[in-house]
């Protein structure tokens, strides 16, 4: 049996269409600055201009309350929204949380250990928070974290600046990130598959891409592989270019891929690159130390994936 995101609960579509709805309600201020991908927005009114960006863990953090892995979550609430900074060209300063529970804990004096830990070690503060005390919405053992994270505009990125030929990187993932866990964990109850079965890291926490802040001036554009796989995060940084793409996938899609299309996966997980960009310069010589590929060319229309 092949399973789909939207077979666990998740309606994409409607998402994408919800979106699009706050956009057109909303009044953007004079003071953001057009970003095309959408990943963080710009604000204006400082000088360097900041940039701001929201998101969670979303379910997988079911998982980490079970497990009781808190650097691991924390690496995932940090990541999310970090990567989402240095995809516009920013590089994140403070963070913010919100913790949804149904009453303090032990877990969560736990969590935002692990998560003050994780981002002294980034160089970055937990400037401030919110935790909510809703026992009629959360449990004990399901409970929810969002993070808020602010950081300067280093190097404004410029995708209207892709062109045919330019050259593909690809930085590698530690794993699955923290995308289509809906669909990770209905697979893992309906096959009955225990986590401790598997040869590989299921839970590890995103890679957070500090490394590449100081090489933000060399991309003209980054796409944080999240919501929509691969696929998306290609559109979203080409904007009806095409892509010839080669990847040699890692084992934990190799496993993902026994129960889901190859199609599914590629509009839901991150085929093994958590981050991807489009260079401005050929020289495969950019990133020494770093753990990338070079893994397409920009094409004039249509995406054409070579997996092995």
């Amino acid at each position: 049996m092949k399973y789909t995101y939207s077979s666990s609960g998740v309606n994409v579509d409607l998402n994408d269409e919800f979106t699009d709805y706050i956009k057109k309600i909303v009044k953007v201020p004079e003071w953001v600055l057009k970003e095309p991908t959408g990943y963080a927005t710009i604000l204006t009114f400082t000088n360097p201009p900041i940039v701001v960006t929201a998101d969670g863990v979303g379910s997988k953090m079911l998982l980490h309350i079970k497990h009781k892995i808190w650097n691991d979550a924390a690496k995932d609430l940090i990541a999310m929204n970090f990567n989402d900074i240095l995809a516009v060209g920013g590089r994140p300063l403070a963070f913010v949380d919100y913790l949804g529970i149904r009453g303090i804990s032990s877990q969560h004096f736990e969590f935002i250990k692990a998560l003050n830990d994780e981002l002294e070690a980034l160089g970055m503060s937990l400037v401030a928070g919110e935790t909510a005390e809703i026992p009629s919405i959360y449990t004990e053992t399901e409970w929810d974290v969002a993070g808020f994270c602010i950081g300067i505009l280093e190097n404004k990125m410029t995708p209207e600046e892709i062109k045919v030929g330019d050259k593909i990187v690809g930085f590698k993932a530690s794993g699955f990130h923290s995308n289509g866990w809906s669909l990770i964990r209905k697979i893992l109850e309906s096959e009955k598959i225990e986590i401790s079965s598997l040869d590989f890291d299921l839970l590890v926490g995103t890679k957070i891409y500090s490394e590449l802040v100081p090489h933000l001036s060399k991309f003209k554009g980054l796409a944080h592989v999240t919501g929509g796989g691969l696929n998306r995060a290609l559109n979203r940084l080409l904007k009806g270019k095409g892509a010839s793409i080669q990847i040699q996938i890692p084992k934990y899609i190799e496993w993902i891929l026994k129960y889901v299309d190859l199609e599914e996966c590629l509009k839901t997980f991150n085929l093994g690159y958590g981050m991807i960009g489009v260079l401005k310069s050929d020289s495969e010589n950019l990133f020494q130390g770093l753990d990338f590929d070079i893994i397409g060319t920009v094409t004039e229309k249509e995406f054409e994936f070579n997996i092995s």
